[in-house]
């Protein structure tokens, strides 16, 4: 399996609050509702479940996410179910201070070889916007 580590970021909440979060996902239904109809229209059919995060992928159909692991306040891991490929996300977390946390995400794909010079970089990106992702989360 190849692994892309996407940008570590730093978050301004202590990691038991961070690792909290994101590792019970039912809470991010209750977020979700309460968006403007115009903003849940831009998730495109993501949909939160207390320990999975279902998706339409384009090309591929509907892609679920569900935790397959976690390591108390340091570690939550995904698998991917409904992917043609094994692929696993992984975020990992690091304390920088009581009131800060690094993160960083990375996945895990399986690829050949061959193929990683064409489709690398795209998974490079996507493994960058998670990071992003999780900044806007917890501004």
């Amino acid at each position: 399996m190849a692994t892309y580590s996407g940008k570590a970021v730093t978050l301004p909440r202590p990691i038991r609050q961070i690792y909290e979060k994101i590792s019970d996902l039912s809470q991010y239904r209750d977020l979700v509702n309460q968006l403007p109809e115009e903003q849940r229209a831009h998730l495109n059919g993501v949909i939160f479940e207390g320990e999975s995060i279902k998706m339409d992928a384009p090309a591929i159909g509907q892609l679920i996410f569900r935790i397959s692991d976690r390591t108390p306040f340091t570690h939550v891991g995904f698998t991917a179910e409904g992917c043609p490929v094994p692929l696993a996300l992984n975020i990992d977390l690091k304390e920088t201070d009581a009131d800060s946390t690094q993160l960083t995400p990375s996945i895990k794909i399986e690829i050949p070889p061959m193929l990683r010079p064409f489709i690398g970089n795209k998974i490079q990106e996507a493994a960058d916007k998670f990071g992003e992702v999780f900044t806007s989360i917890f501004k």
